[in-house]
């Protein structure tokens, strides 16, 4: 059996609904305010669902390829350049020919939502209740709109069968729930044989959170939380407040609250958060017209800039502290309730490092597992996923234990990209990993693009910037430099597992290789890893072995070798505002725009003339 997942919606130019650019890029006056052809993002608008697609298919219950869709066309979180959403053509093509199959080969389309006029309308009774009339009827209207142009199911085939240039018999294309795919990427892709699942996310058809219980190959639903109640909407909302953009940018308020006091601010996140019985818990006071003046009469003025100040840090810790302790609240009680030692996280909230670093330190569980790609561009995957064994009871499952699902290049696609440029010098290596540790031992900044590119959102040793932690002057160059990003953002460092524990606190038999959870670094140690280790002392995380990514594994070995650390710095290749570089031709161009000494393209060593 061949299914074929997919996450994102097309919004239609012809569709009157305002683009989703709109809230990714306006400051927080505009985007939690009614205008005339706009409703705020405080009461979850429909033309928001679509950001982040990808495609992702399984052939015969093994995954073949997953990638999200701004890898090809170069814009962050799958827009296109009029800034609305698309369905995923070009990750979809790539998947195909991977697979080396074409349309009339896929038994089955799994998408990510399931909206139903039905589910419309409740999700519209519940989220217009604080609303007067005229507001209710025009966020009535921006529903029906969203529904029939880009969310009910003939309009999906109508889109597919244009991308696949054939018909597509309706029973071919299966909607499951939102938040039912992102608990089955996580359960499915782990190698638990039962667990907890939670997921966390802005929201999907009714929900912004669901728990449910995955045993063998079937995921059984437990509860929701339903909309307006939603935490990953609240950290979005808090982020635009802070003067950052309201779509992708809330990992630098992560990263912001370690510089903050979370006391100044505790007392408003308390009432704006009531923790209820049950492991419950609600957020009133976010689907309100006038939360724009609320958060300014709570917080006071706010510089809409995205630059550091006290007030902001402490704002941000306050917002991180509670929520830690709202997802810590709902798991100790599902845990007593369920009696499970094996956890399953997904949804965008998922990827909070700082989070995840909570509840592993509290001990709740044994084990845990994120899905690398929790947001939706991991949805297309999730999707597949439960079509293959909670609908057709597909008996194999295949753990995930890396991430490298997307693209990769031979050598005659790279030499014949690297002839087209002229500024630059190269030549082959035999040995590259040695080559590229001593660069690296002396002080260089390289660009590693080696195998297939990672999914999600992490670049995990196939597409990333690597540089020595000992040097905290490499750290402010890279930031201000090559990724032009803020200067309190930190970076995370990419360990040996067999040498992990003697830097950071984290169990000898524990793995972290999703850079998906902070742990702390031993304070003797921090000294030789200034690069890597944030102000509060903890470290995004990510350990390698040699079966998941074999050459990462010798470059870090000679590099270890060399200078006594197991460890590098390691950052996304990119610069800032632009997806992750997917192509040689991406990762020439990102590396002809910036300050990196080197760029390594598989066995190939370059330097500009």
């Amino acid at each position: 059996m061949i299914i074929l997942g997919i996450s994102g919606f097309e919004d239609l130019y012809k569709s009157k609904a305002k683009h989703v650019y709109f809230y990714h890029s306006k400051g927080i006056e505009e985007i939690l305010c009614f205008s005339d052809d706009k409703v705020p993002l405080q009461f979850f608008p429909l033309q928001l669902i679509g950001h982040d697609c990808s495609a992702a298919l399984l052939v015969d219950g093994k995954l073949v390829a997953c990638a999200a869709e701004e890898r090809f066309t170069r814009i962050k979180h799958g827009f296109n350049l009029a800034g609305r959403t698309v369905l995923p053509r070009s990750a979809i093509n790539y998947c195909l020919k991977e697979a080396n199959i074409s349309w009339d080969k896929v038994d089955y389309i799994a998408h990510y939502c399931n909206f139903t006029e039905d589910s419309i309308q409740r999700r519209f009774e519940n989220v217009a209740q604080s609303l007067d009339s005229s507001q209710r009827s025009q966020l009535q209207k921006e529903y029906e709109i969203a529904y029939k142009n880009r969310l009910a199911k003939n309009i999906i085939i109508q889109q597919l069968e244009k991308i696949a240039g054939r018909d597509l018999p309706e029973d071919r294309l299966i909607q499951v729930k939102h938040h039912l795919a992102h608990a089955a990427g996580a359960f499915f892709s782990s190698n638990f044989d039962s667990a907890l699942i939670l997921t966390l996310d802005g929201y999907g058809e009714m929900e912004s959170s669901i728990w449910a219980i995955g045993k063998q190959n079937r995921i059984y639903p437990e509860g929701s939380i339903e909309l307006p109640t939603s935490l990953g909407l609240l950290y979005q909302i808090i982020t635009a407040f802070l003067g950052f953009r309201s779509f992708g940018d809330e990992y630098k308020v992560m990263g912001l609250a370690s510089y903050g006091n979370p006391e100044i601010y505790r007392h408003i996140f308390d009432e704006l958060i009531t923790l209820r019985s049950e492991g419950t818990y609600s957020i009133q006071n976010l689907s309100r017209p006038d939360l724009l003046f609320w958060l300014k009469e709570s917080f006071g003025d706010i510089l809409p800039d995205g630059n550091f100040s006290q007030q902001k840090a402490d704002i941000a810790a306050a917002l991180q502290k509670k929520l830690e302790e709202t997802i810590l609240h709902s798991l100790t009680f599902l845990k007593k309730k369920y009696a499970v030692n094996c956890l399953c996280l997904s949804g965008g909230v998922g990827l909070n490092a700082c989070a995840n670093g909570a509840i592993w330190h509290a001990g709740l569980f044994d084990k845990i597992f994120i899905q690398p790609a929790a947001a939706d561009d991991g949805a297309s995957l999730g999707a597949a996923l439960y079509v293959q064994h909670n609908i057709f009871h597909h008996e194999y499952r295949e753990p995930i234990d890396h991430v490298f699902w997307g693209p990769g290049y031979c050598q005659q696609e790279i030499e014949k990209i690297l002839q087209i440029y002229q500024q630059i010098e190269w030549r082959k290596e035999k040995h590259i990993e040695k080559i590229t540790a001593d660069l690296l031992a002396q002080g260089k900044i390289i660009g590693w693009f080696k195998g297939r590119m990672e999914m999600g959102p992490r670049a995990l040793g196939a597409r990333s910037i690597l540089a020595n932690p000992r040097s905290e002057e490499l750290k402010d160059k890279i930031n201000e430099k090559i990724k032009n990003r803020e200067c309190f953002r930190p970076f995370a460092p990419i360990v040996l597992k067999s040498e992990a524990y003697k830097f950071f606190d984290i169990p000898d038999e524990v793995s972290s290789p999703f850079m998906l959870m902070t742990f702390n670094s031993h304070k003797q140690q921090r000294k030789k890893i200034p690069a890597v280790v944030h102000v509060d002392g903890s470290s995004r995380l990510q350990t390698v072995t040699k079966n998941t990514n074999p050459g990462f594994y010798q470059l870090l070995q000679y590099f270890y070798k060399k200078t006594g650390i197991p460890i590098l710095l390691n950052t996304s290749f990119n610069r800032a505002g632009e997806p992750i570089v997917n192509s040689p031709d991406d990762a020439l161009q990102c590396f002809l725009k910036c300050g990196m000494d080197a760029l390594v393209i598989e066995d190939y060593l370059i330097y500009q003339k």
